[in-house]
């Protein structure tokens, strides 16, 4: 007994500390030595610089877009808050890949499969992860998005095969997470709580706890929603400001396909799932751990299909998120004790790496070419300062963050949600420029631009083109002036 509990230990600390600990030690050097420029955090970076420095426009950019999730920031804060970068930003990118080689183990542990299969598992996907096809997901919001899911669908797993309380808990908790992770995983963290309770109908001792286990598996994914659109009412006024965007990206009727093209990998995912497991329920003496495998592959499959909706829609951005999931999900399955389900993981993760290989990740290269942030900055200061010494310069969006991370000045400053009006009020007497990134990647879900469409390449009838920076265009404000400054003229 004593062995046997020691042999646990032993095997706990390996594949739970040790072997998750070096992996992602391997990773963050794989990624620096691969591009020297490479930065862990990006966006949420310079969200976190806003937030320690108490602004209005960092409590927005916590909670204004579905793009740009909460949790990664909040995940990332505690290191920007301790450390300087890049420091932190190489810390919090270790931390994450830890937690997702962890949640390997969390969601294997509970199949009972030997120490070695979890290492296994864990070096497979660290392999993969430096070699893979996308190597932009090397990412912080990445790794808590690849963990949640895995966490998810193996807490699914576990309640599709066992029906323990605890395996519901888990998988609500994890989908939870999800909905914080961003817009491309709400549909991924829907279908598996959805699932929970039509899972539980086969079974007449489970049937009738229906409502039981919609409730406890749907309440954290509603609340954790509802919290967000709290937030948004609170710090924007507006509940739903933070997917507004979809208006613009999909107008309609491009969206109303859009919305139907989701109902395909649910379908996918749901009827072959929900078949096979009420099958097997029907039967006392059916096998068990096949239909639970066969729902980590259905799901996969979902999520990819999820993966090739967005960029069909043109909505590229997201689809390497969400494709980095799949293998991972897939390792899951392989790694589960079964030898019915571990021939069945082996043809169709065959299908899917042909897949992955002949289409996606050819379409994945949509964002905005990088540029040099001080060199920006030093320009538009240089610039400004030459026609006006009472200039004052506002970076739109999370670009706009992004762009003045490293910036110490003083007059240029973030501005999420562009209000011409707003800024003549409270910058009187100020000659103002907007500076305006260029509407690629996910730069188009920016609020100014669903706002001014045109903004970019016309500017609109108050703001007149200047100059262009790298991909940055500067436009001025022009505008008569107002009744309170003619006031201010004639006492004079």
């Amino acid at each position: 007994m004593n062995s046997d509990l020691t042999l646990y230990r032993r095997i706990r600390l390996l594949t739970g500390g040790i072997i998750p600990l070096a992996l992602a030690a391997a990773l963050l050097a794989f990624a620096r030595w691969r591009d020297p420029t490479w930065e862990a955090g990006e966006q949420i970076a310079g969200i976190c610089r806003e937030l320690l420095a108490g602004t209005t426009e960092g409590r927005q950019a916590l909670f204004g877009s579905c793009w740009v999730a909460p949790l990664p920031v909040l995940a990332y804060l505690p290191f920007a808050w301790l450390l300087p970068e890049p420091l932190a930003g190489w810390c919090a990118f270790a931390a994450a890949w830890l937690f997702v080689f962890w949640c390997v183990r969390e969601a294997l542990k509970s199949a009972d499969p030997s120490g070695w299969r979890i290492a296994a598992v864990q070096a497979a996907l660290a392999v993969w992860l430096m070699l893979g096809l996308n190597p932009e997901i090397l990412q912080v919001p990445a790794a808590l998005t690849i963990g949640l899911m895995m966490l998810a669908a193996a807490g699914l797993a576990g309640w599709i095969e066992r029906r323990k309380t605890r395996d519901i808990v888990s998988t609500a908790a994890a989908s939870a997470g999800l909905v914080l992770c961003g817009l491309p995983v709400f549909a991924p963290a829907s279908l598996i709580v959805l699932c929970l309770p039509l899972a539980a109908l086969g079974r007449p001792d489970t049937r009738r706890r229906f409502p039981a286990w919609l409730l406890l598996g749907g309440l954290p994914l509603v609340y954790a929603a509802s919290v967000w659109m709290l937030m948004n009412r609170l710090m924007l006024g507006d509940s739903l400001f933070f997917i507004r965007s979809l208006r613009y990206l999909l107008p309609h009727p491009e969206g109303a396909r859009f919305a139907l093209a989701l109902l395909i990998p649910a379908l996918v995912f749901l009827l072959p799932t929900l078949t096979l497991t009420w099958w097997i329920d029907a039967r006392a003496k059916a096998p068990s751990g096949v239909h639970a495998s066969a729902s980590l592959i259905f799901f996969a499959y979902a999520v990819m299909g999820y993966a090739f909706i967005f960029s069909r829609f043109d909505i590229r951005w997201p689809a390497p998120f969400l494709s980095a999931a799949v293998f991972p999900i897939v390792l899951l399955a392989l790694g589960r004790p079964k030898p019915a389900s571990r021939l069945m993981c082996v043809t169709l993760i065959t299908l899917m790496i042909l897949l992955f290989s002949f289409d996606l990740p050819k379409k994945l290269r949509d964002t905005a070419p990088a540029n040099n942030r001080a060199e920006i900055c030093s320009g538009v200061e240089a610039y400004v300062n030459g026609r006006t010494p009472y200039g004052r310069v506002f970076a739109l969006g999370y670009a706009g963050m992004d762009l003045l991370r490293g910036y110490t000045g003083e007059l240029i400053l973030p501005n999420l949600d562009l209000q011409m009006t707003a800024l003549r009020h409270n910058y009187k007497g100020q000659n103002i420029y907007v500076l305006v990134p260029e509407p690629v990647g996910v730069n188009r879900a920016e609020s100014v631009f669903w706002r001014y469409p045109e903004i970019y390449a016309l500017g609109t009838d108050r703001l007149t083109y200047r100059a262009a920076f790298g991909t940055w265009n500067l436009f001025e404000l022009i505008a008569a002036p107002t009744q309170e400054q003619l006031d201010e003229w004639k006492s004079e």
